[in-house]
């Protein structure tokens, strides 16, 4: 748990340099989004901004209705992890001479379909010419009412909850550099309606863009807690992300581990609200799933390789940091904490 996180020390690092807003409701780090108190009516702006960059460059995403899909997607999965009601998305594109028409149109509809499946709209951007594409949006969402939600909030004894099934993103992406002969299609929508639903009743809550177990460390870090997945945490997995993994010899818990996310929300919710929390998300025809409880050790863990596995989620968060790019690096670091695992590192016997 000590490890230092060396992409939040550069967060850290670029922030300095920045005044913060006195109407900017949230610290560094501690929502998906950004919440800008407007005026005194008691509505606020939930605005935020990323970009598909890296993942195109290590050939992640290659096809461009997907590079369009995601570059929606990642935005308004950030509003719904603040459970905003979007307003718009505005788009920057920088495209590369010699692009087709017809990858362009893709471009364009990936965008539109995941605004439309967002109850959304392309609002306006920027178009710049360069030497590699890069698509970058903000989406714009407002919040009414007196409960925020954010990512800091979560006490021991509260339930951890997903949206839904894990392991599809990582599943993707090891369909791409693994098992390069599965086809594994990836289009995750935004949780808009299940986050306007989870801000009723969560104490805590940020999305797995970059994968449960990243998700799982940052709310350890901001909270002062731990977490600790139930018994049967593999029942959390996506049945075709594992069978996908299979094929590619790899073991079923680094679908958790890996920085590629499925964009479902990982929330906690106090037990008192969970019999409420059901009730509602039934009538909404979604069933979240549990994944375990959080803890005061400031730990994560599960049953792994038959005993209690404490996680060193600080070096698998740094281990994409460190490995620059390279696929094969970073697969490999991964491959070896499993190891280690296996060999009994890092384990705690059950009592």
């Amino acid at each position: 748990m000590n490890t230092a996180i060396l992409e939040n020390q550069m967060v850290e690092r670029l922030a300095r340099a920045f005044r913060r807003s006195p109407g900017q409701m949230n610290r560094l780090n501690e929502s998906d989004a950004e919440i800008i108190r407007l005026g005194t009516n008691g509505t606020r702006l939930a605005v935020t901004t990323d970009s598909i960059v890296e993942e195109i460059a290590s050939g992640l995403y290659s096809d461009p209705h997907v590079i369009g899909w995601m570059a929606a997607t990642v935005n308004f999965s950030d509003l719904a992890a603040v459970g905003a009601v979007p307003v718009g998305l505005l788009i920057a594109e920088t495209l590369p001479p010699g692009l087709s028409e017809d990858f362009l149109s893709e471009l364009q509809r990936g965008i539109d379909e995941a605004c439309c499946a967002s109850g959304s709209y392309v609002l306006g951007g920027d178009t710049n010419s360069g030497s590699t594409l890069e698509v970058t949006g903000c989406a714009l969402g407002t919040l009414e009412g007196h409960r925020d939600l954010s990512r800091v909030g979560c006490r021991p004894g509260d339930l951890v909850y997903s949206s839904g099934l894990l392991g599809s993103g990582n599943a993707y992406a090891v369909s791409r550099f693994v098992a390069s002969r599965a086809r594994y299609p990836f289009a995750p929508a935004a949780r808009i309606h299940e986050g306007q639903i989870i801000r009723k009743f969560a104490s805590a809550c940020m999305d797995t863009s970059d994968g449960v177990l990243t998700t799982l460390d940052q709310l350890m870090r901001l909270n002062g807690i731990g977490f600790q997945l139930d018994g049967n945490w593999e029942t959390a997995l996506d049945r075709s992300a594992v069978e996908i993994a299979r094929q590619a010899s790899i073991p079923p818990w680094l679908l958790l581990a890996g920085q590629h996310g499925e964009f479902e929300l990982l929330f906690t919710v106090a037990p008192h609200d969970e019999r409420e929390l059901i009730a509602r998300a039934a009538a909404a025809h979604w069933q979240p799933v549990r994944l375990g409880i959080a803890v005061p050790e400031q730990s994560i863990s599960f049953e792994l390789y038959g005993t209690s596995a404490h996680i060193d989620t600080g070096r698998i968060r740094n281990a994409a940091f460190e490995a620059h790019g390279s696929v094969r690096a970073y697969i490999s670091e991964l491959m070896n904490i499993d190891q280690e695992l296996q060999r009994g590192d890092n384990h705690h016997d059950k009592q």
